[in-house]
């Protein structure tokens, strides 16, 4: 199982020096991959919920969070980084024009040397999809397969057309083209059935929210039958977007209930290597970490906190054998 992490872009610790340390720390400490995450402007009194876990996006819908754009800090990621991977998780795709999230996209694919993993969701918060006059809520499923076919032939072909339900436009050129051949691995993110679906249909792999490992064994076994039902014969790779909250209180995580432990991985780092074990044992090949660290480490950043997981908790999975 590979790890993982968000770069610090959201709330009031988001800084260039904190991303610009997450990248090193990242780096030297063995992680694969660092990843950003998708919003772009949050409505005052929004209504929507969110639909994985009870989550605060701020101290409430009159309080936003500071949330840096999610394109912009990958291209950073990718100029502060050499080798490790770098991940939308999950872009909203359907907030943009598909041509131009395919150049920005193969852009920093191009300036990465093809290390862009591109998360993609449907969104959720129907009060910004109105901000951004998008008039396409209830239709984004559809909205999004017509995205991930001009994605895929802007990547690969030199004239590129499309006449859909949504999009139609004549030939046009579309540069770069990324560095990956064929382009960036797309993952299909959300839990409904409709995202497994598009999984099989037309992603790379699924990128799963907020689950407890016995879930995650339930729902690669949907995406099997899916996938056979459609003819497909190959895995479909199994990305999981999980919270980590660092404690030295063991009692805390007997004392969760069920849609806690959905949110959040939580524990001692005993008890995190457990879980995290349980992950990997449970199918989830690549890890994607919000991590944070309770009062009892003191002062720490959610960097600091990525640091510690590298150096004391995830050393312990590398000789663990699979279950």
């Amino acid at each position: 199982m590979k790890i993982g992490f968000f770069a610090p872009q959201t709330g009031r610790g988001a800084s260039r020096s904190e991303i610009a340390r997450a990248c090193d720390v990242a780096e030297e400490g063995g992680a694969d991959s660092l990843w950003s995450v998708d919003h772009i402007a949050i409505p005052y009194g929004f209504k929507a919920e969110y639909p994985y876990a009870s989550h605060q996006f701020g101290t409430g819908a009159d309080d936003p969070i500071e949330w840096w754009d999610c394109l912009s800090v990958l291209a950073y990621l990718a100029a502060r980084t050499e080798h490790i991977e770098l991940g939308t998780g999950v872009l909203i795709l359907p907030y943009r024009h598909p041509l131009a999230t395919a150049k920005a996209v193969a852009t920093i694919d191009a300036l990465s040397d093809g290390r862009v993993l591109l998360g993609v969701g449907v969104g959720w918060m129907e009060d910004e999809f109105g901000a951004l006059q998008l008039e396409y809520f209830r239709e984004r499923g559809r909205v999004m397969d017509e995205q991930i076919e001009i994605l895929r032939r802007a990547w690969t072909q030199d004239r590129v057309s499309f006449s859909g339900e949504f999009y139609r436009f004549p030939e046009v050129s579309v540069t770069p083209k990324p560095a990956r051949s064929g382009g960036p691995p797309i993952l299909i993110g959300g839990n409904s059935p409709a995202a497994l679906r598009r999984a099989v249909r037309h992603g790379n792999g699924w990128h799963g929210i907020m689950l407890v490992p016995e879930e995650v064994r339930d729902y690669k076994a949907k995406l099997h039958r899916i996938a056979a039902e459609h003819g497909r014969v190959d895995e479909v790779p199994v990305t999981l977007l999980m919270a980590l909250r660092l404690t030295r209180d063991a009692s805390l995580y007997r004392s969760l209930d069920h849609p806690s432990r959905q949110a959040a991985i939580v524990g001692t780092p005993e008890q995190l290597v457990d879980q995290l074990l349980a992950y990997r044992d449970a199918g989830v090949e690549h890890i994607q970490l919000s991590a944070s660290a309770d009062s009892s480490f003191g002062t720490m950043s959610p960097v600091d906190t990525m640091e510690f997981i590298l150096h004391n908790v995830w050393p312990a999975l590398s000789g663990a054998p699979t279950s």
